[in-house]
């Protein structure tokens, strides 16, 4: 991830700051709040040193909440202003199982609390891609009961970008 693009936030997170409709955990929603049209990638995260401060800047990417707009040194921008949230997201998280594994205990604590839990166990013991898809699936769908559709389809989002193609 470049450091020259300004980050900003989008209509859904400046919605989120005001109402806090997708109910994000506190450091996403810190981190959302210090994104200022001003900062780089790279001051954001020499502001904010907590070691899970990258792959939060790259859910609320995923996540449609902030975007990139071009540096000062020339480069071209991560993401175009005019772009819809979903296609520019892709490149900008990492994809492996360890993103996507690392990502889903996130998500899954800040949609579900404590009783995540038995849920991020078993996806840390995950051996191969198969077997985390499949306990991703079904934690999609106690996202689901639990927290609402939207959620499930965000975690959906967001952890399928992260896994690499079979």
């Amino acid at each position: 991830m470049g450091s020259d693009g300004i980050y900003r936030k989008t209509e859904k997170g400046r919605a989120e700051v005001a109402t806090r409709a997708n109910k994000l955990g506190l450091r996403e929603r810190t981190m959302l709040i210090m994104v200022d049209d001003k900062t780089t990638r790279r001051g954001l995260l020499e502001k904010n040193t907590h070691p899970t401060s990258e792959g939060i800047l790259n859910d609320l990417l995923a996540g449609g909440y902030i975007e990139t707009t071009p540096g000062t040194g020339g480069a071209p921008p991560e993401m175009p202003a005019e772009a819809a949230p979903e296609p520019p997201s892709l490149p900008a998280v990492e994809v492996s199982l360890k993103s996507a594994s690392s990502y889903a205990c996130r998500a899954l604590v800040a949609y579900l609390g404590p009783s995540a839990d038995d849920l991020t166990a078993l996806i840390e013991k995950c051996k191969g891609l198969d077997d985390l898809t499949d306990r991703l699936q079904k934690c999609r769908d106690v996202i689901q009961a639990m927290a609402g559709r939207k959620k499930a389809d965000e975690f959906w989002f967001s952890v399928s970008a992260r896994l690499p193609k079979a």
